[in-house]
């Protein structure tokens, strides 16, 4: 069935006869198709005639099919009245007239067009030894930037100069989708040069005292076993390899690259140091919101009209019915040097499809004003800071691969402030590599060589 096309638009039509039935019948008959059929309410008197059997059917159709009705309207006794039309053609005839909306779509388009020969967005991905800001700064000096030509950007050259300047990054992929460049990156595990890599070297020592639990040994010769009390600087794994003769003599040794891990049962302790008083703030209530309209490096703020007098007349307010929750001030006049502002802004770039950035960017921006003070910190609320902070720290450690078994903390209190220590028992890897000097080699006289 056709339902008439987008651009050509459909029509929607009355058919008002005694028999529209029969009128249906002969467009199927013809195949002229129709749809959305449904009678309408009763016809006027007026319209109805005399003998007032009229009915009124509504439907709709294609426009080319409404000329081919009309000789089977007039065969089955009914009229046709259009009621409406709807489509691009349609709209176009009747802004026919209208220049100026023409040339406005032309320039839209047209700026479209000039928009998408640009890159106005680049994203990074990938990465978590290296920063956005740091990969982004470093592309600035190829140069490559947001607003450059599509056709100006190599992404063969940022692979290669990126590989070149992080060692560290073992793979990277640029590409460019739409408006936007995506650069892919892929870090190393392990941070270690061409030179040194396999070829230095080395023993493992321990970096700190503790009980063995396990031991992975890859390379070199274990020096300890589970169950061994171990102190700091012992060897671990030695990189020394003994060769022996079929008599068992050793004859010679090989210096080999120590490769292993050495799980032990450690403990270690964490200290955090808080002040007595900390600044607080009272906020007064008054706050105003804005926008902030970004355009390829040009921006203008737009704000809100309950918040224009307060922009232009800021010293005309006064702090009012501050809460100062634990804090007692005396009461005296508060001036507006003492006040101070809390701004938060949140920025979104603005696109049309997945990848079609444009160099706008959106920023919605709220201030709020407030009085700072200095509160005394209770116990209840350094116990409250401090295990937030222990839980950063642990998750950090276990980050590490450090597994914790078991933790003790203490809060204390001086003159200088509060001080939270953590007792924690681990199990970690405790070896460290420890390059293996080189040995001099004796040098033999002339005459101890004859």
């Amino acid at each position: 069935m056709n339902r008439g096309g987008l651009f050509w638009g459909r029509v929607t039509a009355e058919a008002l006869g005694e028999e529209p039935e029969r009128f249906f019948n002969l467009l199927s008959r013809r195949e002229i198709p129709v749809y959305d059929i449904r009678e309408e309410d009763a016809p006027s008197a007026a319209e109805s005639g005399k003998n007032g059997k009229l009915r009124a059917v509504l439907f709709t159709a294609a426009p080319e099919d409404m000329k081919r009705m009309k000789p089977i309207a007039r065969k089955a006794g009914v009229r046709l009245r259009i009621k409406k039309k709807s489509g691009i053609a349609f709209f176009l005839f009747r802004m026919r007239r209208r220049k100026l909306l023409a040339a406005g779509a032309a320039a839209f388009f047209f700026l479209l067009y000039f928009l998408s020969l640009f890159v106005w967005d680049i994203s990074v991905e990938g990465n978590f030894r290296f920063t956005e800001e740091t990969i982004l700064h470093y592309l600035d000096t190829l140069p490559v930037s947001c607003g450059m030509l599509r056709s100006k950007v190599s992404c063969s050259f940022i692979e290669e100069s990126l590989k070149d300047q992080f060692p560290e990054i073992s793979w990277v992929s640029a590409k460019i989708e739409g408006t936007r460049l995506t650069i892919t990156v892929r870090e190393n595990n392990a941070a270690l040069s061409a030179d040194d890599a396999g070829r230095t070297p080395r023993d493992l020592l321990a970096k700190k005292d503790g009980t063995v639990v396990r031991t992975v040994i890859r390379n070199g010769v274990s020096q300890v076993q589970a169950g061994d009390q171990v102190k700091t600087g012992q060897l671990l794994v030695s990189g020394t390899l003994p060769i022996y003769d079929d008599s068992g003599t050793e004859t010679s040794v090989r210096l080999v690259e120590a490769d292993g891990e050495i799980y032990a049962r450690t403990e270690q302790t964490a200290r955090f140091d808080l002040p007595l008083f900390e600044e607080r703030k009272s906020y007064t209530g008054r706050e105003w919101r804005g926008l902030r309209l970004e355009i390829m490096g040009h921006s203008v703020s737009l704000f809100l009209p309950n918040s224009f007098d307060l922009l232009c007349f800021p010293w005309a307010h006064k702090l009012e019915d501050a809460e100062m929750e634990d804090a007692e001030i005396e009461d005296k006049e508060i001036e507006d040097e003492e006040l101070a502002w809390e701004t938060v802004s949140s920025q979104r770039k603005l696109k049309l499809f997945h990848n079609f950035y444009l160099p706008v960017s959106l920023s919605r921006i709220q201030k709020r004003e407030y009085l700072p003070y200095e509160a005394y910190e209770d116990e209840s609320r350094i116990r409250e800071k401090g295990g937030r902070l222990l839980r950063e720290y642990m998750e950090k450690l276990m980050e590490k691969g450090v597994q914790i078994l078991g933790y003790n903390d203490k809060i204390e209190k001086d003159q200088s402030g509060w001080r939270i220590i953590l007792a924690l028992q681990t199990v970690e890897d405790i070896a460290k590599e420890v390059p293996i000097p080189e040995q001099p080699k004796e040098q033999q006289t002339i005459n101890e060589h004859y």
